[in-house]
């Protein structure tokens, strides 16, 4: 009889996406003795017992950097099979802290864009949320119905979208390359993923959606005035139609 193979219980992990006004994120090199040692990573730890997401990450700042995050908002959750554990990562965006990263427990820490670390490579993992959080806050669906797509595409950009879909193209933003879908679940955001998309357009008239996702989601919204409300709900942002 073959052995049955038991899935392993996930540790429980936060991580923390500090984002500077200038666009560079807070990275950390992983010490010598650990796995993976000299990789960059985003900071954060293990839960302790009873702890949320928010209360885990900013004992974990306080402890390793002495930082004092305020508020953070939820955002992704990936789980990831290591050979020597396996890790679900709630991923959490912050822009309010107080003081600067000095390392408490000898580690090389910093505020870098994604393509300039001084040394060494990100985690695979944390390599593709990095390219993730330059999603724009502000997208736009063109249907080819309507009339004019130049127009429409026009308009979406004065309003603000940062990353436009037209209808049976590919999404097109500053960085190029981007996958997008629609869905009408937490389900079908699953299935997105796996699919690797990289964020999702909620349909419109969806609810009781989580605050956390395997890859960015997209709120429909009347306004890009309402991408600050979304992401505070763990969106990405909003997608207008026009």
């Amino acid at each position: 009889m073959a052995e049955q193979q038991v899935e392993r219980k996930a540790v429980e992990v936060a991580a923390g996406i500090l984002i500077r006004k200038d666009g560079t994120i807070l990275m950390g090199s992983r010490p010598e003795g650990k796995p993976y040692a000299g990789y960059w990573e985003f900071p954060g730890g293990k839960f302790e017992p009873g702890e949320t997401a928010h209360e885990a990450l900013a004992r974990e700042l306080r402890e390793e950097l002495d930082l004092d995050i305020g508020a953070s908002t939820p955002w992704l959750v990936k789980v990831i099979d290591y050979p020597h554990a396996r890790v679900r990562l709630h991923f959490r965006k912050c822009h309010d802290w107080k003081g600067e990263p000095r390392s408490m427990e000898h580690q090389q820490f910093g505020f870098y864009h994604r393509a300039r670390l001084p040394a060494g490579e990100l985690l695979p993992m944390d390599d593709l949320i990095a390219g993730w959080i330059e999603l724009p806050c502000v997208a736009a669906w063109i249907p080819q119905k309507g009339g004019d797509v130049e127009a429409r595409v026009a308009r979406a950009k004065e309003a603000g979208a940062g990353l436009i879909w037209v209808e049976g193209e590919k999404p097109v933003s500053s960085d190029s390359g981007w996958t997008g879908s629609f869905a009408r679940s937490e389900a079908e955001v699953k299935l997105a993923a796996a699919n690797h998309a990289d964020f999702s357009f909620i349909r419109k008239g969806v609810t009781g959606l989580g605050e956390e996702h395997e890859i960015p989601v997209y709120l429909p919204a009347e306004s890009a005035s309402e991408a600050a409300a979304a992401e505070e709900s763990g969106a990405q942002g909003v997608w207008l139609e026009f």
